[in-house]
């Protein structure tokens, strides 16, 4: 997996191999990374940087994760990729955050039957309640998630907040949303690295594509 993660000024770079990808360029993903020998995997959220049409007999498109955050972590072996006691699910969805009348603004990343991994709603404290509600959600997926606690709040607006079981709008909105996002997991494309991919230690990839310069 080291391999094929290359980090460029910050952000990784990643080939997904697909004979006929239908992705157009800029468009959102999130991807799992599992290893298949164990259970552990993680889950990133970018964009289509460029695509590939038959250039060296390959096709596919590069993928662009705004950091390199997985790359740091396997350097120091497939045990960083620590596995969480609950499965959690990726996902990127824009959602309102609402404590008392101040809302704000981010997106949810992660879901697990107990509680959401949102980024972006900067100045709300460990141990406040909040309500989330998703932006733009159409049945049968919940607008409403109800009421929350904020278990953790990084400076940079990274938080985790779980689901206020006493809270009936919360209680059935978590298991109608964990049971969607299964689903939209379930019909995922899945692709297995190619055994002829890595022969001799060489990776066989199109050359890296042009980046724009951050402003």
């Amino acid at each position: 997996m080291q391999k094929h993660l290359h980090v460029v000024e910050g952000r990784t770079l990643f080939f997904l191999r697909e004979p006929r990808s239908t992705m157009p360029g800029g468009s959102r993903v999130v991807i799992e990374f599992s290893l298949a020998d164990s259970e552990q995997a993680t889950t990133l959220r970018g964009s289509v940087l460029a695509r590939i049409d038959g250039e060296g007999g390959q096709s596919g498109v590069w993928i662009e994760f705004p950091d390199s955050r997985l790359a740091r972590r396997l350097e120091q072996g497939k045990a960083a990729l620590a596995d969480r006691h609950q499965r959690r699910l990726g996902c990127d969805m824009l959602a309102e955050v609402k404590q008392d009348r101040l809302p704000l603004l981010g997106r949810i990343i992660d879901v697990s039957l107990h509680g959401l991994r949102i980024v972006g709603a900067m100045g709300l404290k460990a141990g406040s309640n909040v309500e989330v509600r998703i932006m733009g959600a159409e049945p049968p997926m919940p607008a409403q998630l109800g009421l929350s606690q904020v278990v953790r709040s990084d400076p940079g607006g990274d938080l985790a907040v779980r689901f206020v079981r006493t809270d009936v709008i919360a209680r059935v909105a978590s298991g109608k949303l964990y049971s969607l996002m299964q689903e939209a997991w379930q019909k995922a494309p899945e692709l297995g690295h190619s055994p002829q991919c890595c022969v001799g230690g060489n990776v066989q990839e199109p050359p890296l594509p042009h980046m724009k310069q951050r402003t």
